[in-house]
């Protein structure tokens, strides 16, 4: 096979093969047994916080919300002021057993009310919006495989992009796969076995190690979970997390989303739906991280781009706010973490923030051994997530 060929070989290879652009960057070392494990889950939207984590008891809460205020009878009482929404009854063990934290008013300076703008910050760690590359993905660019930071989707967010490496974008287990016909494939297997010199060397290898992390990711597939997941994307997504987990994958960062939280409109009928897809999602997955003897080894952190407004709108829904909710599900995570809610002092009507979204961000590298001093533009103190 000449130069020409293989060149031309290589790049049709990149562009037919889903994974592949996302896989020619360097990995971390394996998440076996006793490594730690972060799972990012977002929540596209903007979720309100006041409907998840539920002032029952605030009188100036029930006043402004008449029609949406969850009420003191159906909130899931945590510590007689505060309750979570009854649609996460399936995340009540987890508080019980000390696993569950919660972190409200939590969010950053000059907050934006803009979908863009909002999730931009929250991935860059940057409220100065200045920076290019994500919070993790300064972590992943210090990283030696490819397969260190893994996103269930399509493409890889900016949180998982460096300067020089981004994470694996992997749209599911069972579909992943070099999609070039059989008979391109062996060609390609075929040459892949001739060193090369120079360029031709460097893209060898790289093809070369990206065949073998296809067939490694497709040999995942063969593990079948024991809990049972909620039907979607977002159950999906769990469900191959811990396929990845039980494979061996060196893994040490997932990142999956559940969207749909933009309720300007039928709030009642839309938030209780997502809230319970994501409680019957997280305890399909804790479960299985038990099953698996990985409970404590990993730690799963949730967020939306901003809170909602205090008060509903017109149409039985609320609007974009500024501070919003956080929620930390792993070892030793349980309890209310900061100072809580304040709504006798607003921020033009939204939630004040008095947790730096940073803080906890801080907390959670701290856990999978990242320095967090090393991953914002400005230093941020630790908020603890553990014990």
């Amino acid at each position: 096979m000449n130069r020409r060929t293989f060149v031309q070989q290589m790049l049709t290879t990149l562009a037919v093969g889903g994974a592949a652009p996302s896989l020619l960057a360097r990995t971390a070392r394996a998440a076996t047994a006793g490594e730690k494990i972060l799972v990012v889950v977002q929540l596209s939207g903007g979720n309100d916080a006041l409907n998840t984590l539920v002032p029952y008891r605030d009188a100036g809460y029930r006043k402004v919300r008449p029609n949406l205020a969850v009420g003191a009878s159906e909130a899931l009482d945590l510590n007689g002021e505060l309750g979570l929404h009854p649609a996460l009854a399936g995340l009540m063990p987890f508080w019980e057993q000390g696993r569950l934290g919660l972190i409200p008013a939590v969010g950053y300076p000059r907050a934006s009310r803009s979908h863009f703008v909002s999730m931009a910050v929250w991935h860059s760690a940057d409220p100065q919006r200045a920076a290019t590359e994500g919070w993790l993905g300064r972590w992943i660019d210090e990283q030696d495989d490819p397969f260190c930071a893994v996103n269930l989707g399509l493409a890889a967010p900016l949180a998982l992009q460096g300067r020089e490496r981004q994470g694996v974008a992997v749209g599911g287990l069972d579909g992943f796969d070099l999609k070039l016909p059989p008979a391109a494939l062996g060609r390609l297997r075929s040459s892949l076995e001739h060193p090369r010199s120079g360029v031709l060397e460097a893209t060898r290898r790289a093809m070369a190690r990206l065949v073998a992390d296809t067939a490694r990711m497709q040999g995942l597939a063969g593990y079948e979970p024991q809990a049972e997941y909620p039907r979607g994307g977002f159950g999906n997504a769990l469900r191959d997390v811990v396929r990845m987990i039980a494979g061996g994958l060196e893994a040490r960062v997932y990142y999956v989303s559940l969207g749909g939280f933009d309720t300007h409109a039928d709030q009642l009928a839309r938030q209780p739906a997502l809230l319970e897809q994501l409680a019957a999602g997280l305890s399909a997955f804790a479960r299985d991280l038990k099953a698996l003897g990985r409970e404590d080894d990993v730690l799963v952190l949730g967020f939306s781009e901003f809170g909602r407004r205090v008060a509903e709108n017109a149409s039985g829904g609320t609007d974009h706010g500024k501070a919003g909710l956080m929620f930390a599900l792993g070892p030793g995570a349980g309890g209310l973490k900061g100072p809580g809610y304040d709504l006798d002092d607003l921020d033009d009507g939204d939630l004040r923030y008095r947790v730096d979204f940073r803080s906890v961000y801080a907390g959670a590298a701290a856990f999978i051994g990242a320095r967090p001093e090393e991953l914002f533009p400005e230093p941020q103190p630790v908020l603890p997530l553990l014990g």
